[in-house]
């Protein structure tokens, strides 16, 4: 079996002797063991309707079939003219099967195969399968015991609707271009600004002397550009209320506690000029 995937193909060739075609289904309809041209064109229509009955297939996680369309090619030479074989000799003949899915809705994401003519066929009967995609063969043995396989055909992206893009690029889904940067915004920095020029009919402004370094020139074309200010020359952050409240809170307990300790030192020596000495 050879099995080649596309993005929206599946295509699968059987390759049969005769022998087991017919056992797939009569063939010498005559009875005369022998097999002519004729039976095998006659039995082609069974033949696909029992590879479809038997051989099960999925796609995109859908059952499906190996497809209607069908096509026998034998594999001698002047098939045409051959006279009709016994048994020993379309024993040794072959012939191909071809099945062709096509899947238009969607690209083909995967699919299942199961092999159900073993009993036909008999336990000993292997299938060799080959998997041909974009280059890549893969080999995949089927038996009695391994009758199925999934194949995953990693198919990311569609190649036709990439080729269709292509072709007409108007209808190509393009990216929407980024959103111009208000100027509404840049005009009013510029206004407020005290080293802007100033408009027509109000009277200029004289900027304060500052140093070369610290002021950067706008980028050209951008009027929204800021100043440049070196983060040496930023003052420092003021402290928050809270902090200086709590500060002048400190402060005053400790010029309390200084005046209270001296008023007690004061009134200690009070006491002590006034003290009398006792009498003996």
């Amino acid at each position: 079996m050879r099995v080649r995937p596309s993005p929206h193909k599946l295509e699968i060739r059987f390759t049969f002797n005769i022998l087991t075609l017919s056992r797939f289904t009569g063939i010498d309809t005559d009875g005369d063991h022998k097999i002519s041209m004729a039976e095998l064109t006659a039995a082609q229509p069974r033949i696909a309707t029992y590879l479809n009955q038997h051989i099960l297939v999925e796609i995109n996680q859908k059952k499906a079939s190996l497809g209607t369309g069908v096509r026998f090619e034998p594999l001698w030479p002047d098939a045409a003219q051959t006279p009709p074989m016994t048994e020993p000799e379309y024993a040794a003949q072959k012939m191909d099967v071809t099945f062709v899915q096509t899947i238009a809705d969607k690209v083909l994401e995967d699919f299942w195969l199961g092999f159900e003519i073993f009993e036909q066929t008999g336990p000993m009967q292997t299938i060799r399968g080959v998997f041909e995609q974009d280059g890549r063969i893969l080999e995949v043995p089927f038996s009695v015991q391994d009758p199925e396989y999934l194949y995953d055909t990693t198919y990311a992206d569609d190649p036709f609707l990439q080729e269709a893009a292509k072709e007409n690029p108007k209808d190509a889904l393009t990216t929407p271009p980024a959103e111009a940067a208000p100027t509404q915004p840049a005009a009013r920095l510029a206004t407020a600004s005290p080293y802007a020029a100033p408009a027509v009919g109000t009277p200029a402004v004289t900027a304060p002397a500052m140093p070369a370094a610290t002021v950067a020139s706008p980028p050209a074309g951008n009027s929204a550009a800021k100043l440049a200010v070196p983060s040496e020359s930023a003052p420092p952050p003021a402290p928050r209320s809270d902090e200086r409240w709590w500060m002048i809170r400190a402060a005053v307990l400790m010029i309390l506690l200084v005046v209270g300790r001296k008023l007690q030192l004061s009134a200690r020596a009070r006491r002590v000029s006034t003290r009398r000495p006792r009498p003996r």
